[in-house]
């Protein structure tokens, strides 16, 4: 079983994608901070991660850019960044920091998963 950590500040939105995931088949670990998250990384060894730009304390860009280094000893896995805020800047830093992909917050939880699954397959 393919195994997702969703990383977002917004408990219900983690609660939300990993109800959703769950039924898809999946595994689903969810974190509220970057500390947790890089915490269940490095325990749960996740295959792809959903991870939020704009959080408090340590970002998603500074979790990916972590991710990516540890990942000789953990592995490949598929970062998909999302954010309320579509921008440029948010753009190129993701892509920087490693991330596979940028997605907007409003994106249907349909074209989600179709994305998960396909980082998945």
């Amino acid at each position: 079983m393919k195994k997702v950590l969703v990383v977002d500040d917004e408990n219900d939105l983690v609660q939300l994608y990993q109800i959703v995931l769950q039924v898809a088949g999946y595994q689903v670990f969810g974190a509220n901070s970057g500390k947790i998250a890089l915490d269940v990384f490095e325990t749960e060894k996740p295959d792809l991660i959903l991870l939020d730009v704009m959080m408090p304390g340590m970002d998603g860009i500074h979790v990916c850019r972590e991710i990516r280094s540890r990942e000789a000893n953990n592995g490949d896995c598929a970062i998909i960044m999302y954010t309320a805020n579509d921008s440029v800047e948010n753009r190129d830093a993701s892509r920087k920091a490693g991330a596979n992909e940028l997605l907007s917050k409003d994106i249907s939880l349909d074209m989600l998963q179709s994305k998960i699954a396909r980082y998945l397959a």
